[in-house]
């Protein structure tokens, strides 16, 4: 149950969050996207039914393990694309991808949670909102934004999975901006050339050239070699063994 107190949704600006969490979540239904059973009101909360996803944040699991091995990673990466490929097909926009918005279910899937910031976009919208480690280039210069940028996202969380800690980071927000628009990545030499073609390919400043956001649209991601292997119908249907803790 997701409790948010009145006063606080109206302190904090948050109204428009909360309704776009409701209308969204209402309307779709996926394996890897939370649930959302009924929501109420009182005269002091707003209240939220929703799945009970009792693994956790990935977040905690990454910090805990420091860095994911390329089979975890390619595990975890290929339910969270299947899960924004789901929601691309709705006019969705997710926009807040990250591991805090990252939930294990009890059989180690990955649940999607926190649609606060997810609008549905038919085409590009301005908003400035996200988390400043995981916003694409187009969100920070407000040149417009849409499904590219949670592809962008992939690439960063691909990055943080497998390295510890996300490719652009600073002290201060505006010091992370300076990084992206700048889009120099450090990549260890640990890392193989599959993974490293893979974010890059992700973080392409080029809208029109970044995967998933080009002419063959997700197909693209699905098909790329890193991928190589994975059953990507079985994996929406949670038919993959998970082992992985």
């Amino acid at each position: 149950m997701k409790v948010l107190r009145k006063t606080d949704i109206v302190r904090l600006r948050q109204v428009e969050h909360v309704n776009a969490e409701r209308y969204i979540l209402s309307r779709v239904h996926h394996p890897f996207v939370v649930d959302l059973f009924s929501t109420f009101q009182d005269s002091l909360n707003v209240y939220m039914l929703m799945s009970y996803v009792p693994g956790g944040e990935l977040f905690t699991h990454l910090r805990r393990a420091q860095r994911f091995t390329p089979d975890v990673t390619r595990f975890y990466l290929a339910t969270i694309i299947l899960a924004l490929k789901y929601l691309h097909s709705f006019n969705i926009v997710y926009r807040d991808l990250k591991p805090e918005n990252l939930l294990l279910d009890s059989k180690g899937y990955l649940r999607l949670t926190d649609f606060g910031f997810a609008k549905v976009v038919d085409d590009r919208t301005w908003t400035l909102c996200g988390t400043p480690e995981y916003l694409a280039p187009e969100i920070i210069q407000s040149d417009g934004h849409g499904k590219a940028a949670d592809w962008w996202a992939c690439g960063v969380l691909c990055y943080e999975m497998l390295v510890g800690y996300p490719p652009f980071f600073d002290e201060t927000p505006y010091g992370i901006y300076e990084k992206i628009l700048n889009g120099h990545v450090h990549w260890p030499k640990s890392m193989d050339k599959l993974s490293k073609d893979l974010i890059k390919s992700f973080l392409n400043p080029d809208r029109t050239k970044r995967l998933g956001n080009m002419i063959g649209g997700p197909q693209d991601i699905l098909e790329h070699p890193w991928f190589r292997g994975v059953d990507w119908d079985a994996l929406e249907r949670r038919e993959i063994h998970v082992s992985i803790f």
